[in-house]
């Protein structure tokens, strides 16, 4: 007898779990093409280095409408991930690339976020795989959350224009090329010059 509140209880978790499952992984979409990039905000410390490359003010506390640029290249990633650092090469190469090219130094940016570390594991991580572009840290899984939650590695191009933030493309796993990085940025700029 005295078992039975129990049961009625677990019988109910059992049968209403699905349930529940389903709503939270409805929910839980990874941020697609198209979609508003929401204003992710990023707490820790930046040196000024960064904060000259992103144009923001201050050291810490700033979000993404802080930012200066008019197309950004997100890697959403972990820093114990086995996949994630063969992105780096690439990025590294994206970079350089764009901070080597006039026309596009400081319209484009290539920043990191790396998911559920801090920023010890982020140094780290830049100095064991060379890291060259700017890594914010999102060790509360704020801005993961906000970016629907995405299996990394995922990269996300966002597209600024009148204070509007726009998704232009993602790319789930690890980066192809540089050339296909490439491609996208001189399309999505074709893109803007159009406009």
């Amino acid at each position: 007898m005295g078992n039975r509140p129990v049961l009625h209880f677990l019988l109910i978790v059992c049968l209403s779990a699905p349930i529940f499952l389903e709503h939270a992984l409805a929910e839980t979409k990874p941020i697609s093409s198209g979609a508003r990039f929401p204003n992710l905000i990023f707490e820790d410390s930046s040196p000024r280095e960064i904060q000259a490359y992103l144009g923001i003010s201050r050291k810490n506390n700033f979000s993404f409408k802080d930012m200066s640029g008019t197309l950004f290249l997100f890697d959403v990633f972990n820093t114990y991930c086995t996949s994630c650092p063969k992105n780096v090469p690439i990025l590294n190469n994206v970079y350089s690339a764009i901070e080597n090219d006039l026309l596009l130094r400081g319209k484009i940016k290539v920043v990191g976020i790396a998911i559920g570390n801090n920023q010890n594991e982020v140094e780290s991580f830049k100095k064991e795989y060379k890291a060259l572009y700017p890594i914010l840290t999102d060790l509360h899984f704020a801005a993961h959350k906000a970016l629907g939650n995405p299996r990394v590695p995922y990269t996300i191009f966002v597209k600024k224009d009148k204070g509007k933030a726009i998704v232009m493309n993602i790319h789930q796993g690890v980066i192809e090329s540089l050339n296909t990085i490439m491609d996208q940025v001189r399309d999505l700029l074709k893109c803007n010059k159009t406009r």
